[in-house]
């Protein structure tokens, strides 16, 4: 048994329920939760190490998007099998709930530990009001984002996706210091249950697929991705007779990488919540619908995403491009900059998933990982500007603070270069 899977999950999510059950005057909790989150920094490490310390055959576990991208990666898995008291066409559903790595997983696992930890350290410096709280919070969300990206099939991808939000929305009320996060809280939580809504049709469409062609239904991704393999050499392929599904699982997953014109509840949530909370949305949570299109959509749909598909998100992610450059070059609040350039690197990394080339998506991959550290760090450079100086807005009373305070005006150079590619 591979101890690093679960404990990745259950770690962060324990010490979470110690925070909670130790009430706030336990002064110990702050330093407590950034233990955990260095722990829990630590097994993504030694998970990521363990994924690629040595090249070896890939397992036909990773699916046809794995082994596209990183070929010479090993692959690693847990399995927990059940058996519902029902059945379809005479069919039992005979399910398993599968966790396990491959290079997409380790490399968005070691993103969350990096991002979480310092996350939850800046946290106790920066949050002032029921610190204990906000870090608790902060490990139930890094624990459900460990859970999304190390599952190996529909059911468990489902229920931590969905279970990510919890937390998030709790973060974004209670600690938002920006424009009405109220209603900011609000309208996320409102577009991503309009995204749930399609996206688990999509998900039963997909997991029941397989009764078509005399097969028993599966949420395993490794089944469905040899089915959908297998399915296509014969000529009848799995969901060719079904693209309505694979349009749900789009608008499902766009909605969450805030595709146009599915964005609106971006910057408003970027600019509401605080800088902290915002660095891991933007450069964690924002993956969740790409991790989506790479895990899902790509590999276990292959015919069903048809050209037109990809020429529509695809043409959107182009648009999102320009879009959000234009924006983010028209806006004062320094919030909304990063939002909408954060949202124009979230089009390049669409657009290089739609070309469902090696180059693209592997690119694509890289960038998910690349983007979420440059995004995370800017904001926390941002977070610690406005706790110096308040609101940082692009005026010229606000210009000149590299005088004031050297060392972050030199880091933030150095990560505005970096998202930009220099």
């Amino acid at each position: 048994m591979n101890i690093l899977i679960p404990l990745l999950i259950l770690v962060p999510l324990a010490c979470a329920l110690v925070i909670f059950f130790s009430g706030p005057r336990v002064k110990a909790m702050v330093p407590f939760g950034i233990l955990a989150a260095a722990l829990t920094l630590l097994l993504s490490i030694g998970l990521c190490f363990q994924v690629y310390q040595a090249p070896s055959t890939l397992s036909q576990n990773a699916g046809a998007a794995q082994a596209t991208i990183a070929p010479k990666v090993s692959f690693i898995s847990e399995t927990l099998r059940f058996v519902l008291p029902v059945s379809v066409a005479g069919q039992p559903i005979d399910w398993q709930l599968s966790f396990g790595a491959d290079g997409i997983s380790a490399l968005m696992v070691l993103l969350t530990g990096i991002v979480g930890f310092f996350t939850v350290w800046l946290a106790s410096s920066q949050i002032r009001v029921r610190t204990e709280t906000y870090i608790g919070l902060l490990l139930v969300a890094i624990s459900m984002l460990m859970g999304v990206f190390l599952s190996m099939d529909l059911l468990s991808f489902y229920i931590f996706f969905e279970a990510v939000l919890i937390p998030l929305i709790l973060l974004i009320h209670g600690w938002g210091d920006g424009k009405n996060p109220q209603a900011a809280s609000k309208r996320f939580l409102l577009f991503t249950l309009a995204g749930s809504i399609p996206m688990v049709v999509g998900l039963i469409s997909l997991a029941m697929a397989p009764l078509a062609n005399g097969q028993p239904s599966t949420v395993a991704f490794s089944e469905l991705s040899a089915i959908a393999a297998q399915a296509a050499s014969s000529g009848v392929p799995i969901g060719s007779k079904d693209s309505w599904a694979v349009w749900l699982l789009l608008l499902g997953f766009g909605i969450k990488l805030a595709i146009l014109p599915l964005h609106t509840w971006l910057p408003m949530t970027y600019a509401a919540a605080h800088p902290n909370t915002t660095s891991l949305i933007a450069s964690v949570v924002a993956k969740l619908g790409l991790y989506g299109l790479l895990r899902i959509v790509i590999p276990l749909t292959p015919v069903a995403l048809s050209i037109e598909a990809q020429l529509v998100v695809g043409t959107l992610g182009a648009i999102v491009i320009v879009y959000g450059a234009l924006v983010a070059l028209s806006k004062d609040n320094m919030r909304e900059v990063l939002a909408f350039s954060s949202l124009s690197h979230v089009g390049f990394i669409t657009l290089g998933l739609m070309s469902m080339t090696r180059e693209g998506l592997g690119g694509a991959a890289l960038q998910m990982f690349n983007h979420g550290l440059i995004t995370a760090a800017m904001f926390w450079i941002l977070s610690m500007l406005e706790q110096r100086h308040g609101p940082i807005r692009l005026r010229s009373e606000d210009q000149g603070m590299a005088a004031q305070y050297p060392k972050l005006a030199v880091l933030l150079v150095f990560f505005t270069l970096a998202g930009a590619g220099l």
